[in-house]
């Protein structure tokens, strides 16, 4: 079984998170302040601030976290490398071009809790029904749109909101359902009401209208009722029955509709979000094209400029966009190399004022990356602009660090007539 899909309600790890740590926040080999970090109650939003007495915190969700890496596994975290050892060190890794949080913890055993802790929690949400993860999406932007950190909203404030979440509505309508949401008449709706109002808000006509169609009573679908839309609607055919109860025992919310064989809006709507509602086939989510043919034959997902974070004149140079592209299924990867001090080659944006980062570390990177989400063959693409002392720098590194892994000789040994396939 997979460790990191037990419950985490009693995890050790979770529970201590909950408690709350003192961890460094580092910046650079400079700044490196500590903040007191904890996870909240709803065991999905990370806590921090400079002091517990202090008023000013941050927060953040754990479903915009992509993944945690331990040790010295960014730049900034190896520039201390001296002064922390790895076994304290580890980078929470956003989504997105939003930048990464790197951390040190007083002990190695607060940094393993951290740690494991957090990758059960992104398992967790990465694993949500898609009920799960409309309701999480909804929390998140609650979270970023309660400027003063309150934890409520009044009504001028959820329009400002619904304006960023591109929602259209009508004023009058809204605030009627916004009255209906604020259960405790106070003229504020917390983060759970608001899920609630949102839902009510954008429930669609369509769908509604669909379920009427096929329902009795206008409240459930029974067992029978739920056959017929899918043999009808969704042909489904001779299996539609069996089909039926299985939709039935996989989205219901409500235990009294599973008893009578019946499925409710909610989990009606759960179904049509879900893959098993999907229009697309499943299988061919997966690969399934010839990759037989030579290299060639196909589009080559590249990247341009892959170190760059930011723009070509003054931005920031970063290992972390050659992890990301990797990460993304990217099969060809653009190294600038240029002379650096001390003999090492540098990668940067030639003749600008973009940060130069070691060739050493790009290949380095390379090698722990370039295979973790592709099996198919990276293109290291050269842009060489080195003395051929440094040439011979690169060549070593190159030899040295990804060893087997670099072609360096056709495949069969001899001059093939074609490219290989991948």
């Amino acid at each position: 079984m997979d460790p990191e899909g037990s419950c985490t309600e009693d995890d050790p790890h979770v529970k201590l998170m909950m408690e709350g740590s003192t961890l460094r926040k580092v910046k650079s080999r400079f700044w490196k302040k500590q903040r007191h970090f904890r996870l909240l109650e709803d065991g999905l939003t990370i806590w921090y601030k400079s002091g517990w007495a202090g008023k000013g915190h941050s927060k953040f969700s754990v479903s915009d976290l992509e993944a945690v890496r331990e040790g010295h596994q960014s730049e900034v975290l190896l520039s201390i490398a001296e002064e922390f050892p790895a076994e304290l060190c580890f980078t929470l890794v956003f989504h997105g071009r939003q930048g990464n949080l790197d951390l040190v913890a007083e002990t190695p055993d607060e940094a393993k809790a951290w740690i494991r802790g957090v990758r059960k929690l992104i398992h967790k949400a990465q694993n949500m029904d898609e009920q799960g993860r409309q309701d999480q999406w909804v929390r998140d932007w609650f979270l970023k749109a309660d400027k003063n950190k309150d934890g409520k909203m009044n009504f001028k404030e959820v329009k400002k909101l619904l304006k960023m979440m591109n929602v259209d509505m009508n004023e009058d309508h809204a605030l009627r359902l916004f009255t209906m949401a604020d259960k405790s008449e106070t003229g504020y709706l917390e983060i759970e009401q608001f899920v609630h109002f949102y839902k009510i808000l954008t429930q669609r006509d369509e769908v509604w209208k669909v379920f009427q169609d096929y329902s009795g009573d206008g409240e459930i679908l029974t067992l029978e009722e739920l056959e017929c839309f899918l043999r009808v609607e969704q042909q489904e055919g001779q299996h539609s029955c069996h089909r039926a109860e299985e939709l039935i025992q996989r989205y219901e919310p409500l235990e009294s509709a599973v008893n009578q064989s019946a499925m409710t809006m909610d989990g009606f709507q759960a179904y049509l979000c879900s893959l098993d509602g999907s229009i697309f086939k499943p299988e061919l989510l997966e690969l399934h094209q010839d990759m037989t043919q030579p290299l060639s034959h196909y589009f080559i997902s590249s990247s341009h400029n892959t170190y760059l974070l930011e723009n070509q004149l003054t931005g920031l140079s970063s290992l972390e966009g050659y992890i990301q592209a990797l990460k993304r299924g990217c099969r060809c990867v653009e190294v600038d190399s240029w002379d650096g001090d001390d003999g090492e080659p540098v990668v940067y944006h030639g003749h600008t004022l973009t940060k130069k980062i070691l060739f050493k570390d790009v290949i380095l990177t390379l090698r722990d990356y370039a295979f973790k989400v592709s099996e198919f063959p990276v293109i290291v693409s050269l842009e060489n602009h080195c003395c051929l002392e440094q040439q011979t720098v690169m060549a070593n590194h190159l030899r040295q660090i990804l060893g087997d892994m670099l072609l360096t000789a056709p495949l069969d040994g001899q001059i093939p007539e074609r490219l290989p396939s991948p």
